[in-house]
């Protein structure tokens, strides 16, 4: 191709690079400057939106719980809020996942921040040895008061099942980039909440979970990843009067 530019191209690049003051030839200038200048504001504008929105995104927290939500163990949310909600799940459970990701942090916003509601987790660990190494690790998080945000740790780091994503190596990762201590690390290796994670999987089988999430709201049963409406049905009346 010829390095030599046309005449027409020429023109073209002029027009294209034409300095923002000049009015264009039998034109208004002050409108066109008019015009040129809300433009150029939007622009600016726009731009710092972007800006902004992305250095949000680098800032933003791990969690957006509101801060009026208590957590303590298992349990998010006062003992004493009239409406309970018990969860039995496996962290490998992708409509788990949908739940804690979706559905949960609205429950957490409209519910559990003023204290209607409580949200009370159970393992119900049966899609592999990942599902039990993970459930463990969250039982070793909860020793440094880290029960939860290791549980929303472990449902925005699913990659299918038992294919390694919940490894031990990775898991310990996970404890890190929490700040956990290295004691973490020792006590996924030690396996010592095994049992416990056993023991939970058993008495949600005694309350007849056979899959995951399944949830009762004040013993009335729920299986699936509910959404905030069908949830909302169910809440709502429980708290007339509350």
């Amino acid at each position: 191709m010829s390095r030599q530019r046309t005449r027409a191209q020429r023109r073209s690049e002029a027009r294209e690079h034409r300095p923002a003051n000049e009015p264009r030839r039998g034109g208004n200038s002050r409108i066109s400057r008019t015009k040129l200048f809300v433009a150029s504001g939007v622009a600016v504008l726009a731009v710092a939106a972007l800006v902004w929105a992305g250095g949000a995104a680098n800032n933003a927290p791990a969690s957006t719980l509101p801060p009026t939500i208590t957590q303590n163990g298992h349990v998010r949310g006062p003992a004493n809020a009239p409406v309970t909600i018990e969860e039995w799940a496996d962290f490998q459970c992708p409509a788990c996942a949908q739940f804690a990701r979706q559905t949960e942090p609205l429950l957490l916003s409209q519910y559990v921040a003023n204290g209607k509601v409580a949200i009370v987790f159970h393992h119900f660990a049966f899609l592999g040895q990942e599902s039990n190494w993970a459930a463990e690790a969250t039982e070793c998080a909860s020793e440094q008061g880290k029960f939860w945000e290791y549980h929303d740790k472990l449902y925005a780091s699913q990659a299918g099942e038992n294919r390694g994503a919940f490894s031990k190596d990775n898991l310990k990762r996970f404890g890190t980039a929490l700040g956990l201590t290295a004691d973490f690390a020792t006590c996924v290796d030690s396996g010592r909440y095994a049992q416990v994670v056993r023991d939970d999987t058993k008495v949600g089988e005694g309350r007849g979970v056979t899959a995951t999430p399944t949830r009762f709201i004040n013993g009335q049963k729920i299986h699936g990843a509910a959404s905030i409406d069908q949830l909302k049905a169910i809440i709502d009346p429980l708290l007339v009067g509350k």
